[in-house]
């Protein structure tokens, strides 16, 4: 799908989720290592965030959380949730931004691989965990699987479809 006919559908609570294939860096060897540990396509996600006229990602990356607009991060699969979007999902998402605390955490992530992550009881992120959690704040539940590939199959499991958008 084109990103210019995807982009007035996408609503903020969707799910965007990203593929990694590169082998150059020592950066690219962890991501490969970690998709192909967990059999999957999607090596990153994130959430989408409508405001003001535009599409943005919240996502968490090194070293901390972010916002960043969409159109910055083509292509990538879109994962429509039909979240309610609540104000307080919004507050609670944008209060990990910019909050000097939260960090990325390749252990967080580790964890989640593992089954073994207690999502948001600190201020350590991994991309799934941060997606997870506002998932769950706007009342939807991803399940256990605290991983991109977990949470676009449970996506899934509820009905939702997938999407490449470039």
């Amino acid at each position: 799908m084109d990103y210019a006919a995807a982009r007035p559908l996408i609503r903020s609570g969707d799910l965007l989720a990203w593929t990694h294939h590169g082998w150059r860096s020592w950066y690219d060897i962890k991501i490969q290592i970690v998709r192909l540990w967990q059999r999957s396509e999607y090596a990153h996600i994130g959430t989408a965030f409508v405001m003001g006229g535009r599409v943005w990602v919240i996502e968490a990356v090194t070293p901390h959380p972010r916002i960043i607009p969409l159109s910055n991060a083509l292509p990538f699969y879109w994962v429509p949730l039909g979240a309610p979007w609540s104000d307080t999902t919004e507050t609670q998402a944008l209060s990990i931004i910019g909050k000097e605390r939260a960090v990325y955490s390749q252990a967080e992530a580790i964890r989640g691989a593992l089954g073994t992550l207690q999502p948001g009881t600190d201020d350590l992120w991994q991309c799934a965990e941060l997606s997870w959690c506002i998932a769950k704040w706007d009342g939807i539940e991803l399940g256990r699987d605290i991983t991109p590939s977990g949470l676009v199959q449970s996506a899934l499991e509820m009905g939702a479809r997938v999407a490449l958008v470039r």
